[in-house]
């Protein structure tokens, strides 16, 4: 497949590189027919997942044709159920904004057609490779023939549309079946087809199709004859002058020019098995694709059979600049996709990996293992809630101890004793202000063990630490408040300074339902 840029007058004026249909963004238009148009496009997964896939849209000026519509479902709906290897895989069908699209496997090759006139301008496409190329089409042409429904019974799939535009050849050697655009499942009584209305290519048409007669399998054996005689020869068997005289060729009773008649040394072998398939009578060809691949795995004999590895090697001869092109174009819109991803949607997740993924966008924060910078600050506290964080670190931790060593003194003077240890109550009051030592530990655990505080830790320590600090005036004046002889004067006015700080302590952030 290649790109084709000057395609895109052809699409919606909303549809683009960039666009994005369901889960697949197109990356860069690669062929249009008459009934739509193929773009390069990728699947966008989860943790930079992507694929890169053909994706296939229907021409606005066909959007309001219900028959059109119609052969376009179908074309999902059946060739999505062939397996094969010689086949197009078709992976899923979509509409958005009025746009249906059929997604199929990316296929990084040329179409036969393709393959036809560029070695036509060399030496020609050796009959050898022609043969190897014509066999793997019928391999995944019998697939489709022999597609059968959840009963078990054969839905009668004909392509109807067989040509050289709708065989892709891999720069792999092999040989996959496109399109089955105008397909038609006998079977099942379709009636897409009206009275008068030819489906597919008109060169190769078979007589059958061309008279309107009932058609089954056999229509794409001849086509596939026509395809490997234009290949072989050089020449088409029946296209004229005019679309009419072509129609003609085709429905007379005049048999097909034998090859050998203009090129001598066409093989006999090969010559038997084309004529058989280009017979006018359909009773008189082969009855499936199968016996068509088989017979043409016999017509040359053994040492000018050619290989998946002799196909490969002769298209990466003749398109090995396009090739290198093709992908170059690929990566760049890749490479283009990636930077409009980034610049529109910074942070977000994409599909290459290189920008945080939606899920690891918004994490937990591990208060307990922060890191400190030289300030003491937490390096994640960026990443904490405002109200998560503590205005202070030091002062939440003076008045803890100030509270502490208040209530030792009351404890003490409630005991009876005397003055004197009043004045060693007091003393450790005062070097606890100044001390920077025990201040981070005490103010860095309630903070890192709030979650799941254990049941006996005091709740009134987790609400200190996290509020804003009062002044530390209770812890100098507490020992100049002692200083009366009854024990219960001192422990009235001792207990005064607990309650302080609890009217002034906001709500703990703990219990805040927006943490």
């Amino acid at each position: 497949m290649n790109p084709a840029p000057n395609l895109l007058p052809n699409t919606p004026s909303d549809l683009g590189p960039g666009s994005v249909l369901g889960r697949y963004e197109l990356l860069l238009p690669i062929a249009a027919g008459g009934m739509a148009m193929v773009w390069a496009a990728r699947l966008k997964g989860t943790r930079g997942f992507q694929k890169i896939v053909a994706v296939k849209t229907m021409l606005p000026t066909l959007s309001e044709d219900d028959q059109f519509e119609r052969m376009f479902l179908s074309e999902a709906s059946l060739a999505s159920q062939i397996r094969h290897p010689n086949a197009v895989e078709i992976l899923d069908l979509g509409e958005q904004d009025g746009v249906l699209f059929l997604a199929m496997e990316w296929i990084d090759g040329i179409p036969l057609n393709q393959v036809m006139k560029v070695a036509k301008r060399q030496s020609g496409m050796p009959i050898p490779i022609a043969v190897r190329i014509v066999a793997q089409a019928c391999a995944g042409l019998h697939a489709a023939h022999e597609l059968k429904d959840k009963s078990g019974k054969l839905v009668g799939l004909v392509h109807r549309d067989i040509s050289p535009q709708n065989i892709l050849v891999t720069y792999n050697g092999l040989a996959k079946v496109v399109d089955f655009g105008v397909a038609k499942a006998t079977a099942l009584n379709d009636s897409t087809t009206q009275a008068g209305q030819l489906k597919g290519k008109v060169s190769y048409m078979a007589p059958e199709q061309v008279r309107g007669d009932a058609i089954d399998r056999r229509v794409d054996v001849f086509a596939m004859g026509i395809v490997l005689y234009t290949l072989t020869t050089g020449k088409h068997p029946f296209r004229r002058e005019s679309e009419g005289a072509t129609l003609f060729a085709i429905s007379s009773t005049d048999p097909v020019e034998a090859p050998h008649e203009f090129q001598a040394d066409y093989p006999a072998s090969l010559e038997a098995v084309l004529m058989r398939a280009l017979e006018k009578e359909r009773d008189e060809r082969y009855a499936t694709a199968n016996e068509l691949m088989r017979a043409l795995d016999k017509a040359l004999p053994p040492s000018q059979r050619a290989t998946d590895e002799d196909v490969a090697n002769f298209v990466r001869e003749l398109f090995e600049d396009q090739q290198e092109q093709t992908r170059a174009a690929l990566t760049e819109a890749l490479e283009r996709a990636d930077r409009n991803q980034l610049s529109n949607h910074p942070g977000s997740s994409d599909v290459t990996g290189r920008s945080p993924s939606s899920v690891s966008a918004f994490r937990t924060v591990n208060l307990r293992g922060a890191a400190r910078d030289v300030a003491g600050q937490s390096a994640l506290d960026d990443e904490i809630p405002p109200f998560a964080r503590p205005r202070s670190r030091a002062l939440p931790a003076v008045v803890i101890l100030g509270l502490l060593a208040a209530g030792g003194l009351a404890v003490l003077l409630q005991s009876g004793d005397a003055p004197a240890p009043l004045p060693s109550g007091a003393a450790p009051a005062a070097p606890a202000s100044t001390a920077p030592a025990p201040a981070p530990s005490r103010a860095e655990a309630p903070s890192a063990t709030e979650p799941g505080a254990p049941p006996g830790e005091p709740s009134a320590t987790v609400s200190a630490s996290a509020a804003p600090a009062p002044a530390p005036t209770p812890v100098p004046a507490s020992p100049a408040r002692a200083t009366p002889r009854r024990p219960t004067k001192p422990a009235e006015q001792s207990s005064s300074p607990t309650p302080t700080p609890t009217p002034t302590t906001p709500k703990s952030w703990k219990h805040d339902p927006g943490f």
